[in-house]
């Protein structure tokens, strides 16, 4: 395999919000155009930032704060961070708005949340829709992404996540939601590439439309857990662990996972998926800890014949049956502005 009705009741789902207290008070916000930290451990607060061209807020310090802001986009990213290690991402809601041309070019520079060199960056209570990626983070180990409510991956290839970590091990995923349409433009809903030591919880990803793309995918990286996700509506695949080039994969776990009505055929123009509708996709490299699959489930598969492959990946024992289920709902986040 290459690495490459239902919805209107999903998405009527009442929501949960996100963990954490509102403000007390509600905020007033400060309209401004395009921002730039100037200073570390700088607060920006407050603030309602529009940017039609560029990136809309860069941050370039080291322990800064971005906190209450509301963030606009079009042909940039929503908050571009590079090099900012601790960076604290709090109580935003960050949306790309407009039209920028399906290119490879306009891909890379249009993400809502995008972080390079951010060693230990924090994101809590974060709404992002419509970006390239809604968060790519890469090169930046130790992350902890909580309180996510996630909109509309726009890619195209190679964006297309909701989130993805590159080259950031050890870092954290958790209360999160991410939830696509027949506007996206999707590759995996989540991706930890060549991120060892990852860890994905409590989460739903729901929606994939692209023929190659998987719901929660491990891609060259290994020792990764990801436990207690939903993964509704993949088409070529819901849960992943593979190797990529040269860059290895084994010992992850996938624990109380589970996938419910997913297709098997064209969708919003796209291709059929290329797995015939598989659900867990496993690889491992020459040596490596086998995965492990554990107590996970799945209800109105497309093909229920198609459940893993390849199992000799998987340790002895793997439990994958059959469930019926509810998703977990779809966080949501509300805003004192």
């Amino acid at each position: 395999m290459q690495r490459r009705g239902l919805l209107a009741g999903f998405l009527a789902l009442p929501g949960l919000s996100g963990r954490g207290a509102d403000a007390v008070h509600p905020v007033s916000l400060t309209s401004s155009g395009p921002m730039q930290s100037t200073a570390d451990g700088q607060v920006i607060e407050n603030q309602d930032i529009t940017a039609p061209s560029g990136d809309a807020l860069t941050i370039r310090h080291r322990g800064v704060t971005v906190r209450n802001c509301r963030i606009r986009h079009t042909s940039g990213h929503g908050l571009h961070g590079d090099g900012a290690q601790g960076l604290v991402v709090e109580n935003i809601d960050v949306e790309r708005v407009g039209r920028v041309p399906r290119s490879m070019n306009s891909a890379r520079y249009c993400n809502n949340i995008n972080l390079t060199h951010c060693r230990g960056a924090t994101l809590r209570r974060v709404k992002a829709t419509a970006g390239s990626s809604n968060v790519y983070i890469e090169f930046s180990e130790n992350c902890r992404l909580n309180d996510l409510e996630l909109h509309d991956a726009r890619g195209p290839y190679p964006r297309g996540q909701n989130v993805q970590f590159n080259e950031s091990p050890r870092s954290v995923l958790e209360n999160f939601s991410g939830e696509n349409g027949p506007t996206s433009w999707t590759e995996d809903n989540v991706s930890v590439f060549r991120s060892d030591k990852c860890r994905v919880r409590q989460g739903l990803v729901f929606y994939n439309n692209s023929p190659t793309g998987d719901g929660v995918m491990l891609e060259g990286s290994s020792d990764c857990v990801v436990e207690d996700v939903d993964a509704v509506q993949q088409g070529n695949g819901a849960f992943a662990a593979v190797p990529v080039d040269d860059i290895a994969s084994g010992g992850c776990v996938f624990r109380r996972c589970r996938t419910r009505a997913t297709y098997n055929s064209r969708r919003d123009g796209r291709a059929r998926p290329d797995s015939n509708g598989l659900s867990f996709y496993m690889i491992i490299s020459d040596g490596a800890p086998k995965h492990s699959i554990i107590d996970c489930h799945y209800d109105h598969l497309a093909n229920p014949y198609n459940l893993i492959w390849d199992a000799r990946a998987v340790n002895d024992g793997w439990s994958f049956t059959a469930m019926g289920f509810t998703p977990r709902k779809p966080v949501r986040l509300h805003f004192s502005w």
